[in-house]
């Protein structure tokens, strides 16, 4: 496998998922976070669907119940459980602080891996792993005491990052298409769909703004998000696992907060502290430690 190209797609998607925080902030202003990820999703979805069939109109994947079947419990996982939660808790949080507990991705893959599948963790992962610990304890210390960080903000991203980190542990396991646009696509749109279901039973509807309310800056911001924030990390998470492993495949998530931390604060004006500074180097040493020993392997 060429690794200039594996590289190239790691940066590019941690690059679009760190500023889609961003784009996510801006979103959740106006409209009720569990619609609005909905929308974004199926969109997504029937984007990337289309573009499988485009690219090879022969596939009959699409056509097999197994693997939509698959494509609805994965999709639970990793858009209803993990991007839901994402929806929910940055309600509560900063973009670069969102991001950053996302970061914990990789550690999470590696530790279900190891419960899950038996798979060995070195001497170099488990130091990352630690270090991935206590750089999360730095941040959210503050906040044990009712001070500092939304604690329902914290929980919500973490559990999310664990959904996550389970749904691509089992999407790289061969239960969806070969195709991995329609991978993608398949768990994005019935996700999308799913998030529906939430939606409505907490009254979202409800809550949905009126046409005067959108204004050119949530209508760019929510555009970005579907198309550069979602289709096109999608896609790009979906090849890698074809490629490569969870692990590696997750490995978007070493980059993409210095993203969001440096765009919140040049874009949304929000402050980083120097526990924030701290935190942030503790875990992204913790993940490139990790990354590391899975690359040498």
């Amino acid at each position: 496998m060429n690794q200039f190209k594996l590289w190239v797609v790691i940066i590019t998607l941690s690059v679009t998922v760190g500023s889609s925080f961003i784009a996510i902030k801006i979103v959740l202003d106006s409209i009720s976070p569990l619609f609005a990820f909905s929308i974004r999703f199926m969109i997504t979805g029937g984007v990337l669907i289309l573009v499988s069939y485009i690219r090879d109109r022969k596939n009959h994947e699409i056509k097999e119940l197994k693997l939509w079947r698959n494509a609805l419990a994965i999709g639970a996982i990793l858009i209803v459980g993990g991007h839901g939660l994402i929806a929910w808790g940055t309600q509560y949080l900063s973009a670069g602080i969102a991001s950053l507990l996302n970061s914990t991705i990789p550690l999470w893959v590696v530790l279900f891996m190891f419960l899950i599948f038996h798979s060995k963790i070195t001497n170099s992962a488990k130091i990352g792993l630690s270090l991935g610990f206590g750089g999360m304890i730095i941040l959210v210390g503050p906040s044990i005491g009712g001070q500092g960080l939304s604690l329902i903000g914290v929980a919500s991203l973490l559990i999310s990052s664990m959904l996550w980190a389970l749904g691509s542990i089992y999407s790289g396991r061969s239960f969806l298409p070969q195709n991995f646009l329609l991978s993608a696509g398949m768990v994005t749109l019935v996700g999308g769909a799913l998030l529906i279901i939430p939606s409505v039973l907490i009254g979202e509807f409800n809550l949905l703004p009126s046409y005067s309310d959108i204004d050119l800056n949530l209508l760019i911001s929510y555009i970005f998000l579907i198309f550069i924030g979602t289709v096109v990390p999608f896609a790009e998470f979906y090849w890698l696992l074809k490629v490569s492993t969870p692990p590696v495949a997750n490995t978007f998530a070493y980059i993409a907060p210095i993203v969001a931390v440096f765009l919140g604060w040049a874009i949304l004006d929000e402050s980083v502290t120097y526990l924030t500074i701290i935190a942030t180097i503790v875990i992204l040493i913790a993940v490139a430690l990790i990354v590391r020993t899975l690359n040498n392997k």
